[in-house]
């Protein structure tokens, strides 16, 4: 299964780059009749028009072609159906079940009620790594994915500029057989670099600003904040609601659950035993201890499953009150990106042609 890559938390929170996906494109021109944009001018895609499933079969022969030229033997991963695709039905049917995924899952890992798209799903290659020495291991998932100083060599240590906090971003596809394979199928991006994101988040931020004072979207949120009355919640824009809904939701639930219910699964263990349990178990029997969710009281459970429901019923609101506000969002972002793209047309070409090395 593919890694996940991070970019900026600054460019990733921002409204600019959260609407990109729904509202960006490729490479753009104005005399094409299809919307200029911001990536469009940089060279970058949003992937808008991409087939997943396919790039993915393309990643994953690639892959094993690898490491067959590595000495390993590789069989060519299927997602479970649902991964790539993911409908607004479907994250209704979440909602409705999972709220804000905080009770959720301390309540049903481990049972047969708790929905997972990978429960059935065995990955193809277990069998043969399960056959190998732990030294032979090591190897293979480094010709995978690369040694730990390959892995690290594209992280960047940034500043959160509201926090202070220092914290690492990887850049770039990874390495291995998988990060040659996704550089390989999806080519130069000029997204996976810091400079492509340092220099597109000055645009994106000032782009922000004026879809922010655009009297629409401060109509779209009065007209959320008052849906969001009527449920009974009340929030003064979607930032506060996130912010406090989960810290709300968290901090009720570890109440809960009390200060014991986390505990180490070794508590109690001497080292030989512990050592004993790695070499004697199998892998199945090991990832069981880590899974497995510590049993609940009934007090809890029923605690749980009242905290649930009005954890579901917050976010089932907040879908609904939501949707005429995004789809005004969206509306006014597309109008003024390309009004704010076409004046910068010529900086932004200039750009794109540094970040691809024609200076």
């Amino acid at each position: 299964m593919r890694t996940l890559r991070t970019v900026s938390a600054a460019a990733v929170g921002s409204l600019a780059v959260v609407l990109l996906a729904g509202c960006g494109g490729g490479e753009e021109t104005p005399d094409d009749g299809e919307r200029t944009t911001i990536a469009g001018l940089l060279g970058a895609s949003t992937g808008e028009d991409t087939d997943w499933v396919e790039q993915e079969r393309l990643v994953q022969q690639a892959i094993a072609e690898c490491m067959q030229l590595e000495g390993w033997e590789y069989i060519p991963v299927e997602q479970p159906d649902g991964v790539f695709e993911y409908s607004e039905e479907d994250e209704l049917e979440r909602i409705k079940r999972e709220g804000l995924g905080v009770v959720y899952y301390t309540l049903y890992q481990g049972t047969d009620d708790f929905v997972d798209p990978y429960e059935d799903w065995v990955d193809p290659n277990q069998d043969y790594m399960e056959s190998l020495t732990d030294a032979e291991r090591d190897a293979y998932y480094e010709s995978l994915y690369g040694t730990e100083e390959e892995q690290s060599a594209d992280l960047i240590t940034e500043v959160d500029p509201e926090t202070g906090e220092e914290y690492q971003v990887s850049y770039g596809f990874g390495a291995g057989c998988q990060g040659e394979a996704y550089a390989e199928v999806q080519g130069d991006d000029p997204t996976q670099s810091p400079d492509y994101w340092q220099a597109a988040e000055e645009f994106y931020s000032e782009l922000e600003d004026r879809v922010q004072a655009d009297p629409r979207v401060a109509k779209a949120n009065e007209a959320w904040i008052s849906c969001m009355s009527d449920a009974g919640h009340e929030f003064a824009d979607q930032n506060e609601f996130w912010e406090k809904s989960y810290e709300d939701i968290q901090k009720r639930h570890d109440e809960i659950l009390g200060d014991d219910y986390y505990q180490d699964p070794f508590e109690g263990w001497t080292d030989e035993q512990i050592n004993t349990f790695f070499e004697e178990s199998s892998q199945e029997e090991i990832d069981a201890l880590f899974s497995s969710p510590p049993e609940l009281t009934s007090e809890q459970r029923t605690a749980l499953e009242a905290l649930l429901a009005e954890e579901i019923s917050l976010a089932t609101a907040n879908h609904e009150c939501s949707a005429p506000q995004q789809e005004t969002l969206s509306e006014v972002y597309a109008e003024i990106e390309e009004q704010y793209a076409l004046e910068n047309e010529d900086e932004l070409r200039a750009l794109a042609a540094s970040l691809a090395g024609d200076k």
